[in-house]
């Protein structure tokens, strides 16, 4: 799984790389962690590395994936957010076409358009719920939507076609 997480003028890229039970192989921006994660209750996590502990309590500010991070000594926001663009890293352009995949393996909590809708840059497309966060999928660009592949409640597989959007020629 590959996600961005955004905190003020700050990105990194993160991915999961490896996970066994509780303890997670991650990569952030370009170092490699191995994490002891346990979720102690909803929305807090118990974080061991080096011997170190951190405990973190992440509250969703909606269902976008913005979160208010608190630990003992700091508190911020976050923006977490599935590293899928055109291309190369899950989304991909097909004869006019945006292919929208999962980004990682889940639970698809909510279908936000349905077939026949126009949707433009942004437009809210789908949550999937993945490794205890909701994601929400969102369009690249103008189009209508022309086939829906997946229903709600659902698991679907990394890569897995969801929506399929037939593109908007802007020249017409």
């Amino acid at each position: 799984m590959k996600m961005h997480v955004k905190s003020g003028k700050k990105e990194k890229a993160v991915k999961i790389i490896n996970k066994e039970g509780d303890l997670f192989t991650v990569s952030i921006g370009d170092k490699i962690y191995e994490l002891d994660v346990v979720k102690v209750e909803q929305g807090v996590y118990s974080i061991l590395r080096n011997g170190e502990s951190i405990n973190m309590e992440m509250i969703a500010v909606d269902n976008s994936g913005s979160y208010k991070v608190n630990t003992l000594y700091k508190s911020f926001d976050i923006d977490v957010v599935p590293a899928i663009t055109f291309g190369k890293e899950g989304k991909s352009r097909s004869n006019s076409h945006q292919l929208i995949k999962a980004p990682m393996p889940g639970r698809i909590v909510k279908i936000k358009v349905k077939e026949g809708d126009r949707v433009t840059e942004g437009t809210p497309l789908v949550v999937l719920s993945a490794m205890k966060m909701e994601n929400e999928l969102r369009s690249e660009g103008d189009g209508i939507v022309h086939k829906i592949s997946i229903k709600e409640d659902e698991v679907v597989k990394d890569n897995q076609l969801l929506i399929d959007i037939k593109e908007i020629d802007k020249t017409e």
